[in-house]
This record gives structure tokens, sequence and C-alpha cells, in this order.
């Protein structure tokens, strides 16, 4: 197996050595760029041997809706588990503007159980033309502070389903809280918590 060894005046070389097994072809030949292209592009080829030098095309997302909401909580604490309460007051409507869309969904609050020992959990909840409800994603704290509250939130990038958003329905997005036991969730303790939904498309 031959290469192609380049000497540094050093006396060290680096070698340009063909590929470990053989080419699926008889011959497999690069041509090279006529010159040498810009700060951090690479080299890429046409697949019939001609290299050339690119710029990175990374696809630029423009904000076309932005919608939030930060009152309406109708029921701000819980002592049975998961509850549906919160949902009616706390959530935004918005309708697609493309069907390649991705959301971005905000949530941030502060909450907790009272009672230690105990975990504390948020979900965003999806419906689209109002079926299909399902979860979209969701945050677990554990005990804050033997039941103290905590400044929580996250964030949601929740792509557009197969098949693409319809243009003509409404997609609800709302807020979800609970815990794993004993004591009393709360939600939206002494403070305004916000739902933001950012719809991106090209």
């Amino acid at each position: 197996m031959s290469s192609l060894k380049l000497k540094h005046s050093g006396g060290n070389s680096v070698s340009l050595n063909p590929p470990t097994s053989a080419p699926t072809s008889s011959d497999v030949a690069f041509k090279l760029p006529n010159a040498d292209g810009s700060a951090g592009q690479f080299m890429k080829t046409d697949g019939s041997g001609n290299l050339s030098f690119a710029t990175l095309s990374v696809p630029s997302l423009k904000v076309r809706q932005f919608k939030y909401k930060t009152e309406g909580i109708t029921t701000n604490s819980n002592s049975g588990g998961w509850t549906n309460s919160v949902e009616s007051g706390h959530n935004v409507d918005i309708t697609p503007t493309a069907s390649d869309s991705i959301m971005l969904i905000q949530v941030s609050s502060v909450g907790g159980n009272t009672n230690s020992g105990r975990s504390y959990f948020l979900r965003l909840r999806r419906k689209i033309n109002n079926a299909n409800d399902d979860d979209r994603g969701g945050m677990q704290i554990g005990d804050g502070n033997n039941g103290g509250m905590q400044s929580i939130g996250f964030t949601i990038v929740d792509p557009a389903p197969t098949g693409g958003w319809n243009t003509s329905h409404v997609v609800n997005y709302r807020v979800r809280f609970g815990h794993d036991g004993d004591g009393t969730a709360r939600y939206d303790y002494s403070s305004t918590s916000n739902l933001t939904v950012i719809e991106l498309a090209p």
C-alpha cells in the first residue's frame, strides 16, 4: 500500500494514505479545488470526485407568533394527587401559521408540596382542535426544604406532528400539576405563573 509523504524541513512528515479496504470500483480519483476557501468553510464532494469548499447551511427560524398567559388560575392547590382544575385557567390557544412550525413552550411558577418527603410534578398538556389530549413533557422536583415552595420552570420543544400542523386548527397548551402522596400540592404560590408559546417557522 503506497502513500504520499510530505516531509517537513524539521524532519517530520505528514502522510496521505489510501483506505484500508479496496475501493468498490477499479479506481477512485478526487479533484481538488482551484483555490482555497474562506475561513470556517468545509470541503465537500459532488459525488463524482470533484471537491470544493462550501459554507455550512443552517436553517433559520423566525418568530411567527408569541402568546402568553399570566393570569386566570382557577385552582392553585390540590390535596388529592393530580388535578385538572388549573388546566381550565392557565392555558394558551394558538393556531399555527405554517404546517412545519416548531412550538417553543416555556412554563415558570412557584410551587411544591406542603409535606416533606413528597415529589411535586408539572405537566404540559396539548390538545389539537379539542382532541388528542396528551402530555408533551414536564418535570419533577423532590422535597423542597421539608415541604417548602420552590421556583420552578421548564422549556418544551414541540415539533409538528406527523403530516404537519393543520393551519385551521386551534392548538391548546395548558399546565397540570400534582404530587405523589400526602400533603397539598400548590401551583402559582405567592407569585404570578407564566405560560408562553412561541411559534417558530422558516
